[in-house]
């Protein structure tokens, strides 16, 4: 016998070989259910997700229908309130109506005893007003305002002649005294001369009082 015995060759050992032994239809069996399944899970998505979507529709339409019927409420709430102030709404109508009268109608109000005044006051010593007759002009206008606003006759008594050029002088340095002449000597007898006097007065004698601004007065 030999000392030095021969090895035998080894083989080196891999993976074990896979053999698919399932038929083709099976496996076009498998593929065909696990597409479905995918069909199925993207079937259910799309069903999740148009349910939300028809969830979130519904709760947005619920919350407006919440907010309508308040807004609606709110309105019928202020018609009422509007309802019960129309009365005072026609009283104040009304009221105003009646002032735009008043103030057309009582434009032209004077101040009698001022106006007199202002020539009385202007009248020499021992001259004195014994009768007048005024009418009142137009109403008060911003446009026109040099228009008269008293024009008339005023007749001054004195117990001796008058320097009629110095008294119409005197007069129309006054203010309000537009125009001043002497008309006529109405009467001339023992106990003295009375004078009739043509005078114009512009409006500043009339008393306001009556005019739009200061009707709530």
């Amino acid at each position: 016998m030999s000392l030095f015995a021969a090895k035998a060759p080894t083989l080196g050992l891999g993976a074990l070989p896979r053999v698919d032994l399932l038929p083709p239809s099976e496996v076009r069996r498998r593929e065909t259910a696990a597409r479905a399944r995918a069909w199925a899970m993207a079937a259910v998505g799309a069903l999740v997700v148009s349910a939300s979507a028809v969830a979130g529709a519904f709760a947005f339409n619920m919350s407006a229908g919440v907010r309508l019927a308040a807004e609606q409420q709110r309105t019928q709430t202020l018609l009422a309130s509007v309802a019960e102030l129309a009365d005072v709404s026609r009283a104040l109508s009304l009221r105003s109506s009646l002032q735009a009268l008043r103030a057309d109608a009582m434009a032209g109000d004077l101040r009698w005893i001022a106006a007199l005044d202002t020539i009385a006051e202007t009248l020499p010593t021992g001259i004195r007003i014994v009768d007048y007759a005024l009418i009142a002009g137009p109403v008060p206008d911003v446009a026109l305002p040099d228009a008269a606003g008293l024009t008339g006759t005023v007749t001054v008594s004195s117990a001796a002649p008058i320097d009629l050029s110095s008294l119409t002088r005197t007069l129309r340095d006054v203010d309000a005294v537009q125009v001043t002449e002497v008309d006529e000597l109405t009467s001339e007898a023992d106990s003295g001369f009375e004078y009739r006097l043509r005078v114009q007065l512009d409006q500043s004698v009339y008393s306001g009082d009556f005019v739009a601004d200061g009707a709530d007065s």
